[in-house]
């Protein structure tokens, strides 16, 4: 078996054809190192740069080698450079591609049809790899002056438009052809040049008859760009990292999945056609000796396969959930008319406040995508607020479908399994852990007890004998968009991946009275904490991993429109300005809100996927943190475990820490709890911190439920004076929490202790000198801000004062962010103590830290180039 290659790089174009086009830095450099690569793989290269890559020559080599080649070789063929298109006229019934993709020559462009057609002599059996390391932007030919008409925004165009300026704020240029080469050939040479050429093909379909096996690398989707950097593009310099740096060699799709470890916008993207060769698809395509290289076993149709495609064909996790980034608009004063265009989605509009889907760029990205919109939407005049609103937690929501592992017996790795796995089910209800059974029955035997719970969480699904006996069905509330969401219907879809969590936290939460038969003949009675309550489920979610913080802040609006006094909610995220509102609203109106203070996994696939600390709202001080301890009273943490075995929810381990998150924070009972099941059955492995924040909202409900005389007539409803009573239920369930007396070091794991439902109910209510008021609940992180601000200041971006930028608020809210996306943070954000400025500073200040900003693939090109000295 033989390896030829061919290795095109064109910083400089022809001038005469071109219009003057500007030379690129790294197409040069691209197409050596490549060259450089296939050497040491033993092909036999050519070199073609500049005024040596033009079309007569490249089609003249390729052709030479079609000849030559025998079945079982290889030809790689890499090019680096500007990239156009042109109108696609062939028939809907041959090609459904509405422009042909062209790559930038020295004398002039190629098109894609040239390459397909060349491919055709070449023999059946033989290996055809392309590296294209340039644009396929379907959007080239729009003239910017017209992107917009007054009192009208396209969306898609404003949004490309800033990618493209918030790129080359770091020094990318796009390899895009720009808008006036385009339209200069269009006029120019497209008639006399390039329709002949055009005519060749225009009823061939491509890629067919092509017998050899195909496939192609490219650096993005036909309508996006890549770009050209200092030394090499962003595409090329990105394989060579993960060749050379990681050693990787998996097959072309993992490739393509794996880069997203580097960067996530643009999306590069694998094309293949042609004969079969399965060692051509299942190992590394660049390798020129594998076996049976010359046996075909079928012809593939022509498929273009993005990064989402290849992962969910293929079985190929990246450690993110693939979706589209949510970008929350708010305009001040009138907003313009808004169109959509085909990367944008309008999925939600309330006054001057829009919800936008970003429907290529992924959710890690989307500081990306926000900070383009609003500048772009500045430079025509408007003034807005743009946040993206998406958090996940942990990661792929294909491999955790809910808190349970959905079996019959104990999770055996944790207690009670470890321990004594003949305990009940229900044992966390008892005196001996949450007290919830004895302080439910003290409510309910005082007459006219009452209170409203605000259930935040996936949904429900309708019929389960565990629901609330007081489920406000007709209250119920959607806050979730799509073709199949019901807005007064708040019920979990059975095939989200994720159906039940709503199910199995609101049963824990306020469960009806289950008989023997749905719990092994082990339990009869309230499988929840305080079954007097109306509670009104609201869907937030269609996923347990996923937190929308505009979907968040909607709901406690809806939540104190219904009178609710605590709201539950088993999800945790990044937060936001709105978000912060929203609590600071919540507290001042009395509503206690009770939030999990997250799960990490330690080990596993999930291993470094989340850091191991307190999330927001719960690390907001205005809101409870909801940790877990086990049935022997330790945390629930793997250092407290006998034996580290299985899967999934066996690797599950709360979230704890820094000491500053842990001021509010209180323990409850997790794992091996209860968990409800569809159908009418309950399993006895709920997990995570998603079953201990039903049990402290409940207590927190009996509470007042309970002591509702006394709060009136202290005046903790008074306006004004609410926030006495979020305080009141605070000291009376902190001050009776189980504390050292169970576990030595509970401080540090519990914040309060661990919940004590029945002592918490026999503290009375306390008069106003005992209650403080908590801090406001800041997304700007107190002082950091004022140091991150003080410290982008005098980085390069702001030193010049010619360029559009972000505010250095925004850059900073998005480094948090990016603290809780990026796995190389973890560590750090992990121990970062709010309120130890100085740490903060030093943190920020250091080199390492600031390279790791720089390499993340989730930082937007302004936070990285706010990093630069």
């Amino acid at each position: 078996m033989k390896g030829y290659s061919i290795h095109i790089g064109i910083n400089t174009t022809n001038p005469d054809v071109y219009n003057n086009l500007p030379s690129l830095k790294a197409a040069v450099n691209d197409a050596k190192w490549w060259q450089k690569y296939a050497e040491e793989l033993d092909y036999e290269t050519l070199l073609l740069t500049d005024q040596e890559a033009q079309s007569g020559k490249i089609l003249s080599e390729i052709e030479q080698r079609a000849q030559t080649m025998q079945p079982g070789d290889i030809i790689l063929i890499t090019y680096s450079g500007h990239g156009g298109t042109f109108p696609n006229e062939k028939p809907s019934d041959l090609d459904t591609e509405s422009m042909d993709q062209t790559w930038c020559l020295y004398d002039r462009q190629l098109i894609d049809d040239e390459l397909y057609e060349a491919f055709k002599s070449f023999k059946e059996g033989t290996r055809i790899l392309i590296v294209s390391d340039s644009c396929h932007s379907g959007t080239v030919t729009k003239d910017i002056e017209t992107m917009e008409s007054p009192g009208k925004i396209n969306l898609t165009e404003v949004l490309i438009d800033g990618i493209e300026q918030s790129q080359t704020s770091r020094g990318f240029a796009n390899r895009k052809l720009p808008a006036e080469v385009e339209k200069d050939i269009l006029t120019r040479d497209y008639t006399s040049i390039y329709v002949p050429i055009q005519e060749k093909f225009k009823y061939k379909s491509k890629r067919s008859e092509v017998k050899a096996s195909v496939k192609l690398l490219a650096a993005c989707q036909d309508d996006q760009s890549t770009y050209d950097g200092e030394k090499y593009g962003l595409f090329t310099g990105t394989l060579n990292k993960l060749f050379l740096q990681d050693g990787f060699s998996g097959n072309a799709r993992e490739i393509i999945a794996k880069i997203k470890k580097y960067y996530t916008f643009p999306h590069p993207n694998c094309f293949e056609y042609g004969s079969v060769i399965e060692s051509f698809d299942k190992g590394f395509p660049f390798a020129i000796n594998i076996e049976n290289a010359d046996t075909l076993s079928g012809y593939l149709n022509p498929t273009q396969t993005s990064v989402k495609d290849i992962i969910a064909n293929n079985d190929i996790t990246t450690g993110n959930v693939d979706k589209n980034a949510l970008l929350l608009v708010e305009f001040q004063g009138e907003a313009p008319q808004l169109e959509e265009g085909d990367q944008i989605k309008i999925i939600k509009q309330k006054g001057t406040r829009f919800t936008l889907e970003a429907l290529n760029i992924p959710y890690e990205q989307g500081w990306t995508a926000a900070h383009a919109l609003k500048l772009r939407l500045k430079q025509s005049g408007y003034e807005a607020t743009v946040e993206p609103i998406l958090s996940f937690s942990p990661a792929d929501d294909k491999r955790i479908t809910r808190a349970s592992n959905g079996d019959n017996e104990y999770i055996p790795e944790w207690p009670p399994a470890l321990e004594n796995p003949t305990v009940k089910i229900g044992w966390h209800l008892d005196d001996k852990h949450s007290q919830l059974s004895a302080a439910a029955q003290k409510v309910m035997a005082k007459t006219g007890s009452y209170v409203t719970i605000g259930h935040l969480d996936t949904g429900y699904l309708p019929g389960h004998i565990g629901l609330p006996e007081k489920l406000r069905a007709d209250k119920e509330k959607n806050f979730v968009t799509g073709k199949d969401e019901i807005e007064n219907q708040a019920h979990d879809k059975i095939d989200s991946g994720n159906d039940g969590h709503g199910l199995g936290t609101l049963c824990l939460l306020a469960g009806n009275n289950v008989p023997f038969s749905s719990t092994f003949n082990e339990f009869q009675g309230y499988i929840g904490g305080v079954p007097i309550a109306d509670v009104i489920p609201m869907r937030i979610s269609d996923s347990v991993v996923i937190l929308n913080t505009e979907n968040f802040c909607d709901a406690i609006d809806y939540a104190l429109e219904q009178g609710c006094e605590v709201v539950t909610m088993s999800m945790a995220g990044k937060p936001s300005p709105r978000m912060a509102k929203s609590v600071n609203k919540a507290y001042e109106a009395g509503l206690v809100i009770v939030s999990a203070a997250s799960n990490c996994w330690y080990a596993g696939f999930f291993k470094s996927l989340l850091p191991k600390c307190v999330l927001y709202p719960a690390a907001f001080q205005r809101v409870i943190a909801a940790t877990g301890a086990m049935y022997n009273q330790k945390p629930y943490d793997k250092d407290f475990l006998n034996t580290a075995k299985g899967e999934f929810t066996k690797y599950m381990q709360g979230s704890w820490g820094p000491p500053s998150s842990m001021t509010r924070a209180l323990a409850a009972y997790t794992p091996n709890t209860p968990w409800a099941e569809n159908g009418d059955k309950f399993v006895r492995s709920g997990g995570g911190t998603s079953s201990a924040t039903p049990q402290i909202a409940a207590a927190a409900a009996l509470w007042i439920a309970y002591h509702r005389d006394e709060l009136e007539a202290k005046g903790y409803y008074k306006p004004g004076q609410q926030w006495k009573k979020i305080e009141a239920v605070r000291y009376a369930l902190y001050t009776s929490a189980a504390k050292a007396s169970v576990f030595k070091d509970w401080q540090k794991y519990y914040g309060n202790g661990i919940l004590r439902a029945m002592d918490a109910l026999n503290i009375g209510v306390p008069d106003e000198n005992l209650l403080t008021k908590s801090p406001e609940a800041e997304s700007s992180f107190g002082g950091i801000t004022q140091i991150l601000v003080s410290f982008f200041k005098n980085r390069k971006l702001f030193r010049d004062t010619n360029t559009l930028k972000p505010e250095e608020e925004q850059l900073s809210l998005e480094l948090m962010h990016l603290l809780q996306t990026d796995p190389a943070f973890f560590e750090d954000f992990s121990h970062l103590d709010m309120s130890n400025t100085t740490k903060a500073e030093n943190l920020i200040s250091n080199d390492d830290f600031q390279k790791k900003v720089l390499e993340s693939p989730f930082a937007s090109p302004y936070l990285k180039e706010a990093f630069v000295k």
